[in-house]
């Protein structure tokens, strides 16, 4: 795999099931970072939608550019899916960014789930593979403290954002939090690791795939595995000893804990020790592109430097010599898992539903690919002919906000009926309403920003904004 695509988006606001895309930056590179191409898309505020003034004020896209782009919500997705299509067609690559596997990728599904593409899981399909730019910077970092400068929060601790790192390390290709400066400054840094931590860099490389991951831990019977709490790496070693029956993840035995000392516990007993503190259970999850390392580097550390090569081995031996104990750790997880599921019985709306409501069927993918194919007017008569009710409901959205001349009176009115009720709600909401959104600019105003003249005008841009959508929709 020679190639490497770096990704990053500016959004409305940071909530993936609600919020939106408003420009994307993609770079895509050779094995060594070096630039091939540079692609930047920015689009229109979709009707309904409203920004947080929060992640408005971090972006900095003018009123104009969000209701002006010369491209739609939907013409600058098929436009990102195209050009990943194109240019892993036949290359397969590995597809990363800062602290993409949590946000960027998540809007990256979630965009193309809600414009009907039944491509969903592009990014890591396909030989496609994920890797996590902060992943590898944390890893990078512990391995040898000098790789590059940290500067410290304001609680003490060694930063990982982005915008701190690029400013402890001279790192300066423009303006932070612009979706192709923050890529160059991804790649910026992404070369200091390649070139000062080599051996990090390619295990971070090894691991970027589920089935990476799993042929790792099954391979090695120690291991390391980082995990990063407040401010700083803390490396496990860890022996894996089953995959969550639910979950799928890796569930790993710390090794700085003998095993002999539960083997006797009953199922309570057991299941106390599981959830009491510091922990004995150490999860890795496969598809999260973590930096899994060789056993010396947790082993060298103060909490297992004193525990001997062959003890380590004789914990292992333990548990891989005990099925029905590792079996019982299996079954309390699984029951905690199945607790936790019946408990949360809240209602999803479609928009909620990528991963709970499972994949399309091969006949909506179908129609999926259709839907593109046709005009707009077309579009209509295929909303129906899908079998599930979220897809016909994303085809009405979709008509809604892209030709809503097109629809019937009588369903554009009741999609812009339920958008008004939507977006016009006093209650506290899971995506951003005219209520959320005044009633921050007007505690900006009164506190951070009030001796602040240029602020508060970039801030009352925004709000003749939001009072323009809720006009339109107060009305409906």
């Amino acid at each position: 795999m020679k190639q490497i695509i770096i990704k990053d988006y500016e959004t409305s606001d940071g909530r993936v099931n609600f919020g939106q895309v408003i420009q994307a930056g993609i770079l895509i590179t050779d094995d060594k970072l070096k630039i091939k191409q540079k692609h930047e898309l920015r689009c229109r505020l979709k009707p309904n939608v409203i920004p947080s003034i929060g992640a408005s004020l971090v972006h900095r896209a003018t009123v104009d550019q969000l209701k002006n782009s010369n491209m739609s919500h939907y013409q600058m997705t098929m436009e990102h899916y195209k050009i990943i299509k194109d240019s892993t067609k036949d290359n397969p690559s590995f597809i990363t960014g800062f602290n993409n596997i949590a946000f960027d990728l998540e809007f990256t599904r979630r965009m193309y789930f809600k414009n009907l593409i039944p491509d969903v899981y592009q990014t890591n399909t396909n030989g496609n593979k994920h890797l996590d730019i902060l992943n590898v910077a944390r890893a990078s970092k512990f391995a040898n403290n000098n790789v590059f400068k940290t500067i410290l929060s304001d609680k003490g601790r060694d930063s990982f954002k982005l915008a701190d790192l690029c400013k402890a390390n001279s790192i300066d290709n423009g303006t932070s939090h612009d979706a192709i400066t923050d890529c160059l400054n991804t790649i910026s840094l992404a070369e200091i690791i390649y070139k000062k931590t080599p051996d990090i860099w390619n295990a971070a490389l090894s691991t970027t795939s589920k089935k990476d991951v799993e042929n790792f831990i099954l391979k090695n019977k120690v291991y390391t595995s980082l995990e990063y709490f407040y401010g700083r790496s803390v490396p496990f070693a860890c022996h894996h000893i089953l995959f969550h029956e639910q979950y799928k993840w890796s569930i790993n035995w710390d090794l700085k804990v003998d095993p002999s000392k539960y083997l006797e516990m009953d199922r309570q007993t057991l299941a106390k020790a599981i959830d009491s503190s510091p922990k004995i259970i150490r999860t890795v999850r496969q598809n999260k592109s973590p930096v899994l390392l060789n056993s010396d580097y947790a082993l060298k550390t103060d909490s297992y430097s004193k525990i001997t090569k062959n003890e380590i081995n004789r914990r292992v031996k333990i548990l891989d010599d005990n099925p029905k104990f590792i079996e019982l750790i299996g079954s309390i997880l699984s029951d905690k898992a199945k607790e936790k599921m019946s408990m949360d019985q809240t209602e999803l709306l479609h928009e909620e539903t990528l991963y709970a409501a499972g994949f399309a069927s091969e006949k909506d993918k179908v129609l999926m690919n259709k839907f593109h194919e046709v005009d707009w007017k077309e579009r209509v008569n295929l909303i129906d002919k899908f079998s599930e009710e979220r897809f016909q409901y994303f085809a009405e959205c979709l008509i809604y906000e892209e030709s809503p001349e097109s629809l019937p009176k009588s369903v554009y009115n009741k999609i812009h009926r339920s958008f008004a009720q939507r977006l016009l709600s006093t209650n506290k909401e899971k995506w951003e309403t005219t209520a959320s959104f005044f009633n921050e600019v007007d505690n900006l105003r009164e506190t951070k920003y009030k001796d602040n003249p240029e602020m508060l005008e970039v801030i009352e841009g925004y709000n003749k904004h939001v009072m323009e959508i809720q006009s339109k929709f107060e009305s409906a």
